[in-house]
This record gives structure tokens, sequence and C-alpha cells, in this order.
């Protein structure tokens, strides 16, 4: 992932820290395969991003959900069962202004109480300013066609975590 995305990257990095398959993080979960179906992603992305999500009010507008595996994989949450976005790990980009500059930090539900997400989650999602997620997405799309990835073809994110 872009360094220039550096929120969606840090969002990315957390879940596969987080879950306990870490999924696409290469050394210590499995990889991700492609999806290659509009279809497919499209109603992968329509459950994990269901009428359940609402954009965090401190997320640059505009806002996006931005799931994770991506919905292009074959392990996006709804293939693995997931019925709703709610049953996903859940975060949010948030924006401060300290002494006229402007900020973006990764939060979650319980963080300020030191509460990380359920590591069994399927899935993830996140309020995220529609520029890091489309700018992700694009990046995703251009490496599928630069590496020839085929359906099913395995694939890993690095997510700028050290490997194992």
């Amino acid at each position: 992932m872009d360094k220039k995305y550096s929120e969606a990257r840090q969002y990315v990095g957390m879940v596969q820290a987080s879950m306990s398959t870490h999924p696409g993080w290469e050394g210590r979960g499995q990889p991700l395969h492609r999806e290659s179906s509009e279809a497919e992603a499209r109603k992968n992305r329509d459950v994990v991003c269901d009428s359940t999500f609402k954009a965090h009010a401190s997320t640059p507008a505009p806002a996006q959900c931005d799931e994770w595996p991506f919905a292009k994989s074959k392990e996006s949450g709804r293939q693995f069962g997931v019925k709703s976005g709610v049953d996903c790990q859940q975060y949010y980009v948030t924006s401060s202004t300290i002494n006229g500059k402007v900020y973006l930090s990764l939060g979650w539900p319980g963080s300020n109480q030191g509460k990380m997400p359920p590591a069994t989650a399927k899935c993830a999602r996140a309020s995220m300013p529609k520029a890091q997620n489309e700018g992700v997405g694009g990046d995703l799309g251009r490496f599928t066609t630069e590496q020839r990835l085929l359906e099913k073809d395995p694939y890993w994110v690095n997510a700028g975590q050290p490997l194992p």
C-alpha cells in the first residue's frame, strides 16, 4: 500500500495484526485471492458496507465505508458467512486541528479505554476519507492488471508493518 494513503495503511495494518487470521499479512496469515467478478465484489461490498454503516462525525467529508479484506478478494466477510457489517471490526479516521494544522488518526470503539477490536471477527470496516479509500482501490485495480492476477490468484498486502 502506498505511503501517501497513511490512514488506510494504518487501518489495514491494524486489522491484519488484530484479526486472528491476519488476512493478507505475509509471514503471519494467508494471502488474499483475487475476486474477478464485479457482481460478487458488489455483493461483498453491499454486505460489509450495508445500511448499518454510518460515517463517523469526525471523519473528513466525504467519508466512505472501507472494507477489509477487499471486496475484490475471496476473503471478503460475505464469503465467510458475514450477513452484516455490524459483525465486522469497526474503525474510523478522525480529524483534529492543533495550532491550525489538521491531523488524522485511526480510532475504534473502545480505543480510548485500551480495548482492542474482536480478534475473531471475519472482516473490518472503517469510516475512511474518500480519497484514501478510492486511492487504495485504484491501486489495487492497477496492481491486478500489472501483475496479471486472474481469478483466485493469491497476493499479499504490505501495509507497512514488519515481517515477523
